[in-house]
């Protein structure tokens, strides 16, 4: 199991939570006996569970330590799995010489720091004691604590009370100290007092101990309730073997974090620094060079969702400042859309009799460098803004106010207010679209269909829709905060958000802003998908490998436990072996599926295959199978520059090796790499035209029908699709004699009969 769990180190620790679930897997793996190998010639721990035994007798004897109460036996119904031989299960207060808390009232405390330290639960941490904004006591008051709870080196340390219940250390050195109700105390008596720490750290014990909580004001574990934890022992020599192959395994977890957070600190500079010379290009030139490092680097650079969204970011500058999309000489300057802007206004003004709203320009801003036909604007000056109304707060105000504004619903729920009641599509600033809370942190999204705004969001109104989305994606491409004022409630104002600067382009090219960044935000959110993607397979992936590492030997463990991941390990090996031939593409890679499933019989591929054109096909599969092999970085799909599709490696091609190993069994692995080498020189009408056969004659034998092989022949030429009639009677009657030389392609009736066909065949759906 050990090499199960080194061979697939990269798999697990880039899972989600990977490193965190590779050390409980080390620690269940120990526990269970299959960390290390067993030596038969180890003394049992069946031996030293009677010495610690005879030793606790001896204490009582002696008066050192109470007799304790019997604990419960372990039932054979009650073992959570069966150990190996050797081993033996055991409750930790049956070998232990004490169990105990610390004080139950805080002792009296003092100033200074040379006395005894007072240790909580907050300075208990994960292998390691923090003596930091630790309580100091006299030694007069130590003395009396340690008569009945006495800190010494070797003994453990755990956390009983909080939400870092369960949470362990071994005492490293005879440091003296006093503790708390909050840890626990435990003196072991078994050889290796860190064997006896790392079993109560390992995920079933945890997970015993938080279903023993007794839920009070806080989680909380009882004595009574620790000393019931059921451990298991191995012997004396594999506990020291074990504790060895922990640490090194843990050390080895360690480096893996450290590069890890190397890896993705250094990934995240890179991908700052080439967004950052777009922005910072100088000229026409350098932003083309800029972009063309960019581009050349794609796949390796964006495969985060920070780095998407730091990309999304610089997208919405690049908008901004007139380098997404081309000016045209003969656009309409933005000049003369202000001026547009500004006779609106003042109509509408005119019309319901309102002032015209201060205009505000920063005039510092004006050196700022544009393109040709842009103009400086403020947000104040194209736009018409309100704020929402404020909800009523008491039950009276809500009641009062009803009357006026036509409110509904003894809750107090706002239905409608017709000054506040919009039905158009307009731009919010607000914390988000579903309470719009606080103002502190603004971004602006445009609204539509029906709806009301309370006083927590500014409402713009414009000239157009096109002009509004051009003043969102402006506002989301600039930092807010500037403009945020306040401390106790920080709010941003209408005077403040009217005053800031904008950049605005002619009215032509705002929308051609708007529509080519809507179509680079929206490739951003599918590699954000594919993305999401990756990490469920990963952790699927990771997952399988636990189940199969923690597993009895003497079980088998299913092949997969996600259809998802089984097909898109399958078209990765297949894909990996044939992409570099030139008659291997989509229609060919769905056929050697589709024969690899049925002559390995892969029951977690479960293809639903349809007799149409290029049958036997099944759309969603390959969607799967291409769609997975893109999240993963291993294989795209790409255009032929003829007809058709292939298949280009990406920058992980290749590493899904181990987990294909790891999911299929060998037997199936030499089938597959069977149906591989047959069709490797296959061009795509041979692949077809077998498959097709091979599908026809095993859905006879799924129906229990009479197999000929004019029969056959019948069936794919006449009740299956019309497209098969390329194909001659004599051609489909001569592959069908070369199938028969290859016992690999006689079907067994295995998987599911194809769907469709002609109205003739029977059972069409």
């Amino acid at each position: 199991m050990t090499a199960l769990l080194t061979d697939n180190l990269p798999l697990l620790a880039g899972a989600p939570n990977g490193i965190k679930k590779l050390r409980e897997l080390i620690l269940e793996l120990a526990v269970r006996g299959k960390l290390v190998p067993q030596d038969v010639s180890d003394e049992p721990a069946s031996e030293l569970l009677k010495r610690i035994a005879k030793e606790k007798a001896r204490l009582v004897a002696e008066g050192k330590i109470k007799k304790q109460k019997q604990l419960a036996d372990i039932s054979a119904e009650g073992k959570p799995f069966e150990l190996p031989v050797g081993w033996e299960w055991a409750r930790l207060g049956d070998i232990s010489k004490q169990v105990t808390d610390g004080e139950h009232l805080t002792p009296p405390r003092t100033a200074d720091k040379s006395k005894i330290p007072l240790v909580t639960a907050k300075n208990v941490r994960d292998g390691y004691m923090d003596y930091a904004a630790t309580d100091f006591v006299e030694r007069s008051v130590a003395e009396k604590c340690w008569e009945r709870c006495h800190p010494e080196q070797g003994d453990i340390m755990m956390v009983s009370v909080g939400a870092t219940l369960g949470r362990l250390t071994v005492i490293p050195t005879n440091k003296e100290m006093v503790i708390v109700r909050s840890v626990t105390l435990i003196k072991p008596l078994v050889a290796s007092a860190d064997y006896l720490a790392l079993a109560l750290k390992s995920p079933g014990v945890q997970r015993s101990i938080w279903m023993g909580v007794k839920q009070s004001a806080q989680p909380c574990l009882y004595l009574s309730q620790s000393t019931q934890l059921m451990l298991s022992i191995p012997p004396v020599a594999e506990q020291n073997r074990i504790v060895a192959k922990v640490d090194e395994l843990m050390a080895l977890c360690d480096r893996l974090e450290a590069q890890q957070i190397g890896a993705e600190s250094a990934h995240a500079q890179l991908v700052q620094a080439l967004l950052g010379s777009l922005t910072q290009a100088a000229d026409a030139k350098d932003f083309s060079a800029s972009w063309q490092r960019l581009a050349e680097h794609f796949h390796t650079l964006f495969t985060t969702e920070s780095s998407i969204s730091a990309f999304k970011q610089t997208l919405l500058q690049l908008a901004v400042m007139g380098k997404l999309v081309p000016q045209d000489p003969n656009d309409k300057p933005a000049s003369e859309l202000l001026k547009r802007i500004a006779e609106e206004k003042a109509r509408l003004a005119a019309q319901n009799h309102r002032r015209q709203a201060k205009e505000m320009i920063n005039s510092h801003d004006a050196e700022i460098n544009m393109p040709e036909g842009w103009t400086l604007s403020t947000i104040g000056e194209v736009t018409v803004c309100r704020d929402g109304e404020r909800v009523p707060v008491s039950r009276a105000e809500r009641e009062g106010r009803a009357k006026a504004y036509d409110y509904y619903g003894a809750s107090g729920v706002i239905d409608k207010i017709d000054n506040y009641l919009f039905d158009k599509p307009l731009l919010l600033v607000g914390e988000d679209g579903a309470n719009l809370i606080n103002r502190s942190t603004p971004i602006a999204f445009m609204a539509r269909g029906k709806y009301w705004v309370n006083n927590h969001a500014h409402v713009l109104d414009g000239l157009s829709e096109s002009l509004l989305l051009y003043v969102c994606l402006y506002l989301n491409s600039i930092d807010l905060k500037p403009y945020v004022t306040g401390t106790a409630q920080p709010k941003m104002n209408q005077a403040k958000m009217n005053g800031i600067p904008l950049l605005l382009p002619p009215e032509a090219e705002q929308y051609r802003i708007v529509t080519k960044l809507n179509q680079l935000m929206a490739i951003c959110d599918q590699l954000k998908a594919r993305l999401t993607q990756a990490r469920q397979i990963n952790e699927q992936l990771a997952t399988a490998l636990v189940e199969q590492a923690v597993a009895d030997d003497s079980r088998q463990i299913p092949n997969t436990s996600n259809r998802k991941v089984a097909i898109t390990l399958l078209a990765a090996e297949i894909t990996h072996q044939l992409h570099g031939q030139r008659t291997f593409g989509q229609r060919k890679l769905q056929k050697v599926i589709y024969l690899a499933e049925h002559t390995a019989k892969l029951g977690a591929i479960q293809g639903s295959y349809l007799r149409n054109v290029a049958g036997p096909h099944d759309r969603q599969l390959m969607d799967q199978a291409e769609g997975g092999m893109h999240a993963q970085q291993w294989y795209e799909r790409i255009e032929r520059d003829t007809v058709g599709h292939a298949y280009r490696p990406l920058a992980k091609a290749g590493q899904h090796r181990q987990a294909y190993e790891s999911t299929w069994s060998a037997a199936e692995r030499a089938t597959i790499e069977q149906v591989i080498a047959l069709m490797r020189g296959w061009d795509t009408d041979r692949c077809e035209m077998t498959v097709t056969l091979y599908a026809a004659w095993n859905d006879f034998i799924l129906e229990g029908h009479p197999v000929t092989d004019e029969a056959i022949v019948a069936e794919v030429m006449h009740r299956w699709n019309d497209a098969k009639l390329r194909f001659t009677r004599a051609e489909w009657l001569a592959v069908l004699a070369e199938m028969k030389k290859h016992s690999l392609l006689t079907p067994s009736g295995f998987g599911k009969r194809t769907i469709g066909g002609t109205l003739t065949l029977p059972g069409f759906e």
